[in-house]
């Protein structure tokens, strides 16, 4: 089990540090979407509502593919038919991603009438099509890429792709005056570029392949995690519609702007975390010690988790009043603690589902998620009225908290595994009382602040420390790698010693 925490802490790293830089980028590009010389705070509003769109459209495009292709790929019974689960895939994946984009493009003026009661976003509308076409397409491929723990390839082609899309980005609007419009095209060159790298490794791992009776076979297990991947999505967007229905387009703008900096935590350590354990999770579950790594797997994820959300809701002031000139804008930093919180029920959620997977009883999955939409959507109505950002920013953890917990409650019964949820709750304890300590002090002198607050942070594992949370072989490996990696010149050796390390041993 050693093994395989190294080889999760290593493809972790390597994905992090890949959507490290996709938040750098975004971050960078803060300053210039919030700058009243190209776009105004209802503008930024407006990018807010495209972008979750966007999220939307490509739900109901890649449906449930990347999943079902994960989980036949490592069936036993098809191991020798890779090549063909993928370019089955793939290839339905064009299709659909096609046919989506001949239904929707002629309705862009539709569309833009019923979001934002005007077609005057028409032509972006058919430039997010299109782009959430492209990702589409580009996930089954990023899907391969994890499934084979290509996390150095996955890493770089999006390292590509990120910079290609912030050059024109920045060339389209700074020179080219096209606003939203240039933002959109970015990233649809950016999508097609990242095909277009990829085209021989997507050959490569092709082959001429159709079962029909394992096309349905995908197809019944996808379909209720398609609908759990659109009502999931629907979830994390309900917020901002309902911001933008029942309130004015400037909470959606403040409250993007809070979205942007907590998703931090979600792309950085969530969705890297995800892409480099997930995998393994499903290749781990007929190991004799599975049980006890799924456990520990919780744990550590949630122990990392809550000190980015500390850093994250103690600093937010801070990163706002660098990024945006905008004082409108800075109101932010007062949701931050409640959706950096939610970030940590959604990696709690994500780890414990797969007992939902391993069981093969997806369509639970299904019906919860639409269960918690549903409950989403009251909670913002109720809540925006009284609150504004607030409200919605309270609706999303409760709904994150149930989200999770419904999860948990049925994975336990169709996959039992002894979750250690006293020191969970204890890291949620710690870490609220922390976080929340932010609002408290952001009004104290700027050296002031910044001493009490960095004290705060690097109390966190002491004070877990008082309450006995680590265990005696766990104080030792922390101890070894504090020796280990403060050596300066070992570092290269130390480099190299992730690079040989395998996950073939189970």
């Amino acid at each position: 089990m050693l093994k395989s925490i190294k080889v999760s802490f290593r493809d972790t790293l390597i994905y992090g540090l890949g959507n490290i830089a996709v938040k750098v980028v975004g971050l960078v590009l803060i300053p210039l979407y919030t700058d009243p010389e190209y776009f105004s705070v209802d503008d930024f509003g407006v990018l807010g509502i495209l972008e979750i769109t966007g999220l939307v459209i490509t739900a109901l495009m890649a449906s449930a593919l990347p999943q079902s292709l994960t989980r036949w790929y490592w069936d036993k019974d098809f191991r020798n038919k890779q090549k063909g689960i993928f370019f089955m895939s793939f290839v339905t994946q064009l299709a659909v991603s096609a046919l989506f984009c001949l239904l929707l493009i002629p309705l862009s003026g539709s569309l833009s009438q019923l979001i934002f009661s005007k077609t005057d976003w028409s032509e972006v509308i058919v430039l997010v099509i299109i782009a959430s076409a492209t990702q589409s397409v580009n996930n089954i491929i990023n899907a391969l890429m994890r499934l084979q723990s290509k996390s150095l390839l996955y890493s770089l082609t999006n390292l590509i792709k990120l910079s290609v899309v912030l050059v024109l980005t920045l060339y389209f609007i700074l020179s080219k005056g096209m606003g939203l419009n240039g933002i959109y095209l970015a990233q649809v060159i950016g999508n097609l570029l990242v095909l277009l790298v990829l085209l021989g490794y997507t050959v490569k791992n092709s082959a001429l392949f159709f079962n029909l009776s394992v096309f349905k076979s995908m197809n019944t297990y996808g379909l209720p995690l398609m609908l759990a991947n659109i009502s999931a999505v629907a979830l994390n967007v309900i917020d901002r519609y309902s911001l933008n229905s029942l309130a004015l387009l400037k909470f959606v703008a403040i409250y993007t702007l809070a979205f942007k900096i907590t998703s931090v935590l979600k792309l950085v350590i969530v969705d890297s975390m995800k892409l480099a354990i997930g995998p393994m999770m499903l290749k781990r579950m007929d190991s004799p010690d599975n049980k006890r790594f799924y456990s520990k797997v919780l744990l550590y994820s949630s122990y990392v988790m809550m000190i980015a959300v500390v850093g994250v809701s103690l600093f937010s002031y801070e990163v706002i009043k660098v990024l945006s000139g905008t004082k409108a804008l800075w109101s932010a930093s007062t949701i931050i603690p409640v959706l950096s919180l939610s970030i940590f029920f959604v990696n709690m959620k994500e780890i414990t589902v797969y007992g939902l997977h391993i069981a093969k009883k997806t369509s639970i999955i299904g019906l919860i998620v639409v269960i918690t939409s549903v409950l989403s959507l009251a909670l913002n109505i109720l809540l925006i009225p009284l609150w504004d950002i607030t409200g919605a920013a309270l609706a999303t953890l409760i709904t994150q908290f149930v989200y999770w917990y419904a999860c948990y409650w049925f994975s336990q019964r169709a996959f039992h595994v002894p979750y250690e949820i006293p020191k969970i709750i204890l890291l949620l304890i710690v870490g609220s009382l922390l976080s929340f300590s932010s609002l408290f002090l952001n009004n104290l002198d700027l050296l002031a602040r910044l001493l009490i607050k960095t004290g705060c942070l690097l109390s966190f594992p002491f004070i877990l420390y008082l309450f006995s949370f680590y265990e005696q072989a766990e104080l030792r490996a922390i101890r070894g790698f504090i020796v280990k990696w403060t050596d300066i010149r070992n570092l290269r050796n130390n480099l190299n010693s992730l690079k040989g390390l395998n996950d073939e041993e189970f």
